[in-house]
């Protein structure tokens, strides 16, 4: 219990989350160094309550890459989208790029912070949270593009990787630019390797791979007002 008999316990890790949602928007704008705890209490509307939550500056602005509130927004995200990776694998991939997107706004205030402070140790768990992020949306990709080829599938596990580190690194990247990349990545994973044959000017049929980019696929990374596209019609196969 939180003190009173009958009120419910508080959750802690969505209260911090708040804070930090608060709190993040001034790291970007004015550094870690320069941030103070009186102006981070201001922001939170907790003049008297921040130190509850953060012992000290530290541990507030590096939040960002708190290990259980990554756990929670996984476990959220899961909660909420994970059916549709085999009812909609095409909604799932938005979803997927919507979380990248929201995850790196979450993230950066954080990686800005460690790179001033020097906190090397917080960058390692950074890149163990985004490999696991990337897993789980090599898998669905695999579900929403069945005719990729697996090479294309790690070029673009890559790709994704490094869009969002570029994101996290340079500031001036909005989280609608991240997710409009992101589409443009996705959608360009070409499907159907199959050869065909075709005259060349010699009139002489020879054979050339077909890589037909996935332009069905990008018209369902459309949002809908509910911020995750439907499908509209099934993917053709070539």
């Amino acid at each position: 219990m939180s003190g009173k008999l009958g009120r419910p316990a508080e959750d802690r890790v969505q209260r911090r989350r708040e804070i930090w949602g608060a709190v993040g928007p001034l790291i970007e704008k004015f550094g870690a160094r320069n941030l103070t705890m009186r102006q981070a209490a201001a922001v939170s509307f907790l003049l008297g309550g921040l130190y509850h939550y953060f012992p000290n500056r530290r541990s507030l602005v590096l939040f960002g890459l708190d290990q259980e509130a990554h756990k929670r927004v996984c476990a959220e995200f899961n909660k909420q989208y994970g059916h549709l990776k085999d009812s909609d694998p095409q909604a799932a991939t938005e979803a997927f790029i919507r979380f990248f997107g929201s995850q790196v706004s979450f993230v950066r205030p954080a990686v800005q912070a460690a790179l001033e402070l020097g906190a090397e140790e917080f960058m390692s768990r950074l890149e163990a949270n985004l490999n696991v992020g990337l897993d789980g949306f090599a898998q669905t990709l695999r579900l929403a593009l069945p005719d990729a080829d697996d090479r294309d599938l790690r070029a673009v596990a890559r790709s994704v990787r490094r869009l969002v580190f570029a994101g996290l690194v340079d500031r001036s990247i909005t989280q609608s630019e991240i997710e409009e990349e992101l589409r443009a990545v996705v959608s360009g994973v070409p499907v159907g390797r199959r050869h065909a044959p075709f005259l060349d000017a010699g009139s002489t049929a020879v054979e050339r791979p077909v890589g037909i980019h996935n332009q069905e696929l990008s018209r369902h990374l459309v949002p809908d007002t509910y911020g995750i596209s439907r499908s509209r019609a099934p993917l053709r196969k070539s």
